[in-house]
């Protein structure tokens, strides 16, 4: 059975969240307010409490953007360490999470830059092809099994990840957001500071270089 890039990314729209290397469920906001006012008040664990509660997602969206388990966990540091210091900031106009996210995001972004401008990715990729004694297109999973077995599998997981790394950091975000965290199309606008038509552009574009990634990877 011959599957095709448009099929693989068909799946990879509906399923993505379920690659996550840590999965992750929308965490309900309902006593955020009330942790936020404890931390106000100077109570750190109310703050500890939002970290339990977050870190999984965080550290996702980390390690999405950077895509390095020991980066991520830096990362993830990071965007805790400057929720704290600025909660004064949070006016609380949106949920909590939303704002949080936002850091995240800004956060990810600039360090994958950073990690960008110094070669890291370049110097990771050259490094796993090393460690696995094979090459890029070695990873491309058989086609001939179900979709659904081939997205849950290693090797469309490396695919689609090393395709999140290669898109800029506007579109990047986009997918974290999007497909991956599962957030609305009105939260990221409001994470993001966009109109909503121009969240809604971007995520099919950033979907439609993937598609071409994927298609030189898996024709």
């Amino acid at each position: 059975m011959d599957i095709s890039p448009e099929t693989i990314l068909s799946f990879f729209c509906l399923t993505l969240a379920s690659l996550a290397m840590i999965p992750s469920s929308k965490s309900g906001g309902d006593d955020d307010d009330e942790l936020v006012g404890r931390c106000a008040r100077g109570d750190q664990e109310a703050f500890n409490q939002l970290v339990i509660k977050y870190q999984k997602k965080v550290f996702n969206v980390a390690y999405r953007f950077v895509g390095d388990q020991e980066e991520a966990n830096d990362l993830a540091q990071e965007i805790f360490t400057a929720a704290y210091q600025n909660l004064n900031k949070f006016r609380g106009d949106s949920k909590f999470s939303t704002w949080l996210f936002q850091i995240a995001t800004n956060r990810g972004k600039n360090r994958f830059k950073y990690l960008k401008r110094r070669g890291f990715f370049v110097n990771r990729s050259s490094q796993n092809q090393d460690e696995d004694g094979e090459g890029y297109q070695k990873v491309v999973p058989d086609l001939t099994t179900n979709p659904e077995n081939i997205l849950s599998s290693r090797q469309i997981q490396k695919v689609v990840q090393d395709a999140i790394e290669e898109l800029e950091p506007d579109h990047k975000e986009i997918v974290i957001l999007r497909d991956i965290e599962g957030f609305s199309y009105e939260e990221i606008a409001r994470m993001l500071d966009l109109p909503e038509g121009t969240t809604k552009s971007r995520l099919h574009r950033a979907r439609m270089v993937i598609k071409e990634k994927l298609k030189k990877v898996l024709s």
